[in-house]
């Protein structure tokens, strides 16, 4: 018999595609499950990474915003370089009541030193009815006497300063409400008293000009030097054999009378034999030959003139202007970590020719700098008693070359390109007022005078922009506007909610 092929009837043949189409399937069903397990399993992974890369860049690139209304909490550009800067190690510990009517204001603060410092600054906060067996252990390791709120400033040579919770505020003397949070400047000044070897010591050369005078300049800038330790002090050069031995700067304040060649000769053997530092602001309207001949040869030389600029308003005869808008220059000496901040000099000023590029100073090894320039349309006027001015090019100064009016000086060792041994410094003004002896001075000034000292006793790391006093305030609400609001919330806000919704209800409705 011939072999007989076996074929599939119809109907198992059917049963056969069924299976395999369940098969196909079943396998199709089972790859879709593994693809979404994998792709699930990445996005986790994924997610992981991400969760990680986000936490890494918060712990190391983190950014705190201040939401207070006088931000209170953020803290000045001379604290942030002088904490940045720090050489050694300096701890906080905070002892507060929680109840503490200033808890929360000094724990931010302290909270944002301990961030800025890094390293370098550590912070400890402890309950004065709570932590009882660590303030004893301070008590008895440092003789410490905890009898109320306070900060102790630990620093890394063994100097302890203690900073009574009082002293970071100003109360107003009949209600003892807090008008002024002062806790920067006092916490500041506390870390460079315990980081320092001594206080700094800044000499107020009073001269010849008035003490009403003097004495507003002094008090606008006595607080700023006690928050960086530093001390002002009056000092007459007449009879004198020597700038004192304690001097760390030496403040010229827009005196109108010359040095004598004697004062002259002790100034110069201060500054260039001594390292001092010298600040000068310059009287325009003073003969100064003298303490000029110093500055020319050291390339910054007062010129002869006023700048001012010409006012004219159509229907009103044209009149000259001595208030000069300046700018900032940053780059180099006390404005170097200063913004290109702008403010204006008041009373007369006069241009000082700054020789920057000058290649026989650079051989010497003199420096000036300019630190001020003034606004367009200013210009150094010669000629500035006539009635009618004008600028005149070959004798004025300006239009378009620059007209400054302040300017440094660094002058180092012969042969020493690099200022390894030191150098001696000196800012020049060329504006008497830019301290107002009214003593309503502008913030920019103040900063800059602050930086141009902390410059000339080379404290760069304290050069910026100088702490600020948030304020504290009540809204005071006359009863009749209290009335008001209160019908406002009460009556009329209700109110209008109701006919709103009657309204909305209608709409519907129809």
């Amino acid at each position: 018999m011939g072999k007989q092929k076996l074929q599939p009837s119809k109907k198992e043949a059917g049963r056969l595609g069924k299976a395999g189409e369940a098969v196909l399937s079943m396998t199709g069903r089972r790859l879709q499950r593994y693809r979404t397990a994998a792709l699930v399993s990445v996005q986790a992974v994924l997610i992981f990474i991400v969760f990680l890369q986000v936490n890494y860049l918060s712990c190391r690139r983190h950014v705190t915003w201040d939401l207070t209304q006088n931000r209170r909490f953020t803290v000045s550009d001379t604290t942030k370089n002088y904490l940045q800067s720090l050489g050694g190690e300096v701890r906080l510990v905070m002892a507060f009541l929680g109840t503490s009517e200033l808890h929360s204001e000094a724990k931010g603060l302290i909270a944002e030193y301990d961030r800025i410092g890094g390293d370098a600054v550590s912070a400890e906060y402890l309950d004065l009815s709570r932590s009882r067996s660590r303030i004893a252990e301070l008590k008895d390791k440092h003789q410490l006497q905890f009898s109320g709120d306070q900060i102790v400033i630990f620093g890394e040579s063994g100097r302890i300063k203690t900073v009574n919770a009082e002293e970071l505020v100003n109360r107003d003397a009949n209600s003892g409400r807090v008008i002024e949070f002062k806790g920067e400047e006092v916490i500041t000044a506390a870390i460079l008293e315990v980081t320092e070897q001594k206080q700094r010591k800044i000499y107020l050369v009073t001269g010849d000009r008035r003490a009403d005078e003097l004495i507003p300049i002094a008090a606008q800038l006595q607080p700023l030097a006690n928050a960086q330790n530093a001390r002002l002090e009056g000092l007459g050069l007449e009879g004198r054999e020597e700038i004192p031995e304690d001097a760390d700067a030496l403040f010229f304040p827009g005196n109108s009378d010359d040095l004598t060649e004697r004062e002259l000769a002790m100034v110069r053997a201060y500054w260039e034999g001594r390292r001092g530092g010298l600040v000068l602001f310059l009287d325009p309207t003073a003969e100064t030959p003298v303490l000029n001949s110093m500055l020319r040869e050291h390339g910054v030389a007062p010129r002869a003139d006023r700048v001012l600029s010409v006012v004219s308003i159509p229907g009103v005869a044209a009149r000259k202007t001595y208030d000069v808008p300046i700018s900032l220059l940053p780059g180099q000496g006390p404005t170097r970590d200063l913004p290109a901040l702008s403010t204006r000099l008041t009373g007369q000023t006069q241009s000082i020719e700054v020789l920057f590029e000058d290649d026989l100073l650079h051989a010497e090894n003199i420096r000036p700098f300019p630190l001020m320039i003034a606004a367009t349309g200013f210009w150094g006027e010669t000629d500035f008693q006539a009635e009618e001015i004008s600028f005149n090019p070959g004798v004025d100064r300006g239009q378009p070359d620059p007209v400054f009016t302040a300017a440094s000086v660094e002058k180092g060792v012969q042969g020493d390109p690099g200022l390894l041994q030191g150098s001696s410094r000196l800012v020049v003004v060329g504006n008497a007022n830019l301290i107002s002896p009214t003593g309503n001075s502008a913030k920019v000034a103040v900063d800059f005078t602050m930086a141009s000292l902390n410059w000339v006793m080379n404290r760069e790391e304290l050069i910026g922009i100088s702490p600020r006093r948030p304020t504290f305030f009540t809204l005071s609400i006359s009863p009749d506007k209290v009335a008001f609001l209160q019908s406002l919330l009460i009556m009329v806000l209700p109110g209008a909610t109701v006919i709103l919704g009657g309204f909305v209800w209608m709409r519907r409705r129809a």
